[in-house]
C-alpha cells in the first residue's frame, strides 16, 4: 500500500506531511501551529489537506496475476461409476423382485434412515435388505440420486390437465415420498423444484395434496398462492373436489392464503385481480375472465 499526506493550497507549492511504501517507511515533517495559523495555506480558517492511498502491484506482492483454473467436482460421476460397477458393494438390496446392489457407508453418509440401519442400530449385520415401500425402478432413482446427487433422466413431468391419480403415479411423485421416508431433504427439495415447473390449473390442487402429505413446505407454498391466485378456476377442477373430500385442513389454508392476496390487492401490490372478483366475474380453466349468463 502507498499513502501520502500533503497541505494543500491552489496558489501554493504542496506540502508533503508523510508518505509511506512496502519499501520506503517515509519521512514527517512537522508544520509549526504559528507558522501554519499565518501561512497562506489556510484559507477562511479552512486547511486542505490531500490524502492519497495506491495499491502497488506486482509480481513479488501480489499472486493474483496469476491463476489456476480447477474443473468442476467430478465426485458425482466418481461414486456412479462404483454403483454401476458394483466394485466393494456390501449390501444388496430386494425390492419388487429386483435386486440391487450398493455400499452401505455410501447409504449411511446420505441417509439417516440407512445410516440408523447399518451404523447405529444393535441388530445383527445383514447383507440381504427386503424393501415392500418402494417399487424398483422408485428404488433405482433414489440409488442414482444417493450416488450421483442429481435426478435420473427418467424422472417425468406432471403432465398439464393432469387428474390426481395421474400425478401421485408419476415418477417424480413417488420419488418425493421416498425422500420424505428416508430422510433425505436434498432429494425432497429437488423433487419439488421439479413439480414446480409444471403446476397450471387443473394439477395444482392434486399436487398441493401430494406437497402437504410428504412434507413438502416449499412446494406446498408454491400451490397455495397459485390456487389462490387463480381460484375461480381450480375450484372447478377434480383435484379441488378430491381436496374436499379427502384434505379438509388445506381448505382452511388455502382461505388463509385467499385472505393474503386480498391484502396485497388492495393495497395495492397485488398484480392478478382480487380473488372475490374471479369468483363473481367467474373464470374459465385458463384463467381467462367469462361472461356470466342472464
Amino acid at each position: 500500500m502507498l499513502f501520502s499526506f500533503i497541505i494543500f493550497s491552489i496558489d501554493l507549492p504542496e506540502y508533503n506531511l508523510f508518505c509511506f511504501t512496502p519499501i520506503f517507511r517515509g519521512y514527517k515533517r512537522f508544520f509549526r501551529r504559528s507558522l501554519l495559523e499565518t501561512s497562506d495555506y489556510l484559507k477562511d480558517d479552512c486547511l486542505k489537506i490531500n490524502c492519497t492511498v495506491g495499491v502497488v502491484v506486482s509480481a513479488i506482492h501480489c499472486s493474483r496475476l496469476h491463476s489456476i483454473q480447477v474443473p468442476e467436482s467430478d465426485i458425482g460421476s466418481q461414486f456412479g461409476m462404483l454403483l454401476d460397477n458394483l466394485e466393494g458393494s456390501d449390501v444388496t438390496f430386494l425390492v419388487g423382485g429386483e435386486k440391487f446392489h450398493a455400499h452401505k457407508l455410501v447409504l449411511a453418509a446420505r441417509s439417516p434412515f440407512f445410516r440408523s440401519k447399518f451404523l447405529v442400530s444393535s441388530e445383527e449385520e445383514k447383507h440381504e435388505v427386503i424393501i415392500n415401500d418402494l417399487e424398483p425402478k422408485v428404488f433405482k432413482a433414489m440409488l442414482h440420486f444417493i450416488y450421483r446427487d442429481n435426478l435420473t433422466e427418467e424422472v417425468d413431468m406432471v403432465p398439464s390437465g393432469s387428474p390426481h391419480a395421474s400425478v401421485s403415479e408419476t415418477l417424480t411423485a413417488k420419488l418425493l415420498a421416498a425422500a420424505d421416508t428416508y430422510g433425505m431433504d436434498r432429494l425432497r427439495l429437488m423433487c419439488e423444484s421439479h413439480l414446480c415447473k409444471d403446476i397450471s390449473v387443473n394439477s395444482v390442487a392434486s399436487v398441493l395434496a401430494l406437497a402437504d402429505c410428504h412434507h413438502a413446505t416449499e412446494l406446498k407454498s408454491v400451490c397455495l398462492k397459485f390456487a389462490a391466485e387463480n381460484l375461480a378456476a381450480v375450484m372447478r377442477s377434480d383435484g379441488f373436489e378430491y381436496i374436499k373430500a379427502n384434505c379438509p385442513s388445506l381448505q382452511s389454508e388455502l382461505l388463509k392464503t385467499v385472505a393474503g392476496c386480498e391484502e396485497d390487492c388492495s393495497s395495492g401490490g397485488g398484480k392478478s385481480r382480487s380473488v372475490w372478483a374471479q369468483l363473481s366475474d367467474g373464470g374459465d380453466s385458463n384463467g381467462r375472465r367469462v361472461r356470466q349468463r342472464t
